[in-house]
């Protein structure tokens, strides 16, 4: 390998040649084995001192000719090229990038970890979800802005969204925060239990935590759950004024006349029940009127609604993690428990009856789609969350799976937002688009993240980073088999997902949850 013969400063590990910019430069790599893609290297400026950058690429180039190919010729040595993304420096406590090139023949070191955890603006504080790259740097992110500025976990099935999603919502029951979790699969409730996984607890000496389980969890499940005998409760959601839209997408009714004749049946209806509805059309002469008492009756079997409702206020509370089990429920009634609890908290929110919190909705896709990929009632409320929710303190985690496929509005208003690994051409193209400050680099990084491994973008970062997502706590969801037994610690685990549906000023957030 060429290099062996430069005279080297100690701890040098390459030098900047051929042409170069205020923003990147390529240098020579004297051993391939000291500096690899995903590094961080300073050199010093002499106008700005010294500047840290990010390797993006390492290239292996010889002057290996085809002509030396057709001879039959062996190579001898070979040129270790790395290309730099430069960072910048810190200056009273702001992110300068210099102003003047490098030079060529500048020396190239290790940047230590302290100067780029400065750098990179790394609190102290916060939420702790693992460390940087291959580093021992803790990676916080603000807890004011994780609730207030929303957050979104996108990543093809098995590359960690939920168990990345449970690192978070374990920092942030740490700290105090409210949590209302919107669960669909029942993969949180072990939330309560202590990780237990050996693999795992191996683990945990390297980011330098102890197993935890959190007693502040609270379950509930909607009427007829399978699982109410381990809830801590069930909810009724409140019958009255129910629109055409939520009894067309309850009972099932495709027919256009009898949607009509639903329409008509309401537009003059005020303050009603559903068995003022089903006076309403038992009164009607029409040829669909059978379709819409079946549809009705069908909603009314199905337990969901009461005259006495569930106080929803129960549900984002202090002190307390809740889930909201709905676990074999129809999808359709899914997306209409959502659709009603997130609007009565909303509005709960805004006349400050319940405390500033969190809502988590796991398989968003299913809850706020993306035009084009299915309607669901939920959307609208979600969609005004996500614009207005930071003025009244109220945020959101929007998980899944199909990035493509979430509204591509929501997302954009997620300003931190975690990307594990996709490769999905449709949904690496939707997170191109939605994700503000990701580099072509970055891109080609989620394609080929290692389970566990994430990219990081958030306004309190200088830049989007790499993560090694730490350890969970608690004992992860897919770690109970379906028949009780716990996997044993060298068992992999894997992701099951069902597809069957594929400002309240951050001055209120520190006086609620510090920072």
């Amino acid at each position: 390998m060429t290099g062996c013969g430069v005279v080297k400063m100690k701890g040098e590990v390459g030098k900047i040649f051929g042409e170069t910019s205020s923003f990147e430069f390529e240098f020579v790599v004297f051993n391939p084995r000291d500096v690899k893609r995903g590094d961080y290297v300073k050199v010093w400026n002499d106008v700005e001192g010294w500047i840290v950058a990010y390797v993006t690429d390492v290239k292996a180039k010889s002057d290996f000719s085809s002509e030396d190919v057709i001879k039959g010729r062996n190579v001898e040595s070979e040129i270790y090229v790395a290309k730099a993304s430069v960072i910048g420096k810190r200056e009273n406590g702001y992110l300068r990038a210099p102003r003047t090139p490098f030079v060529p023949g500048e020396k190239i070191f290790l940047a230590e970890e302290d100067l780029v955890a400065d750098v990179l603006g790394m609190s102290q504080e916060g939420a702790y979800i693992g460390l940087l790259g291959d580093t021992s740097v803790r990676v916080r992110l603000d807890i004011n802005s994780l609730v207030q500025k929303h957050v979104c976990i996108l990543a093809k099935t098995g590359s960690g969204k939920s168990y990345t999603a449970g690192v978070i919502i374990e920092e942030l029951i740490e700290k105090g925060v409210p949590l209302l979790i919107i669960d669909p699969h029942g993969e949180y409730s072990s939330l309560r239990y202590r990780n237990d996984v050996s693999e795992e607890t191996e683990r945990m000496g390297e980011f330098g935590i102890k197993p935890r389980g959190y007693d502040s969890i609270r379950v509930y499940v909607p009427p007829g759950s399978p699982f109410a005998d381990r809830a801590d409760g069930v909810i009724h959601l409140d019958g009255r004024n129910l629109d055409a839209e939520e009894i067309i997408e309850l009972g099932n009714i495709t027919s256009s006349s009898a949607q009509a004749l639903l329409y008509q049946v309401l537009k003059d209806m005020h303050d009603y029940t559903i068995d003022d509805i089903l006076s309403r059309v038992e009164g009607e002469k029409h040829s669909s009127k059978a379709v819409i008492l079946g549809a009705l009756t069908k909603i009314q079997k199905s337990g969901l609604f009461s005259e006495n409702p569930t106080p929803l206020e129960i549900l984002l509370q202090k002190g307390r993690a809740v889930i909201l089990d709905l676990r074999g429920l129809d999808p359709v009634y899914q997306d209409l428990i959502v659709a009603r609890v997130c609007d009565r908290l909303f509005d709960m929110r805004k006349r400050e009856e319940i405390p500033p919190g969190m809502i988590v909705i796991e398989e968003a896709h299913n809850f706020i789609p993306e035009r084009g990929f299915g309607k669901a009632v939920s959307t609208q409320i979600l969609r005004t969350i996500a614009s207005e929710g930071r003025k009244f303190g109220l945020g959101l985690m929007v998980i899944s799976q199909r990035p493509a496929r979430v509204d591509k509005n929501v997302i954009s208003q997620c300003n931190t937002q975690i990307i594990l690994r996709l490769t999905n051409p449709n949904d690496i193209n939707a997170v191109r688009k939605g994700v503000e400050g990701l580099t072509a680099e970055m891109v080609e990084e989620v394609k080929r993240l290692p389970p566990g491994n994430a990219v990081v973008v958030s306004p309190e970062l200088e830049r989007p980073v790499i993560v090694r997502v730490r350890v969970r706590k608690s004992r992860h969801g897919h770690a109970v088999e379906i028949f009780g037994g716990r996997k044993s610690g060298k068992t992999k685990r894997k992701e099951v997902k069902s597809e069957s549906r594929n400002q309240s000023q951050s001055g209120l957030f520190k006086r609620i949850f510090g920072g």
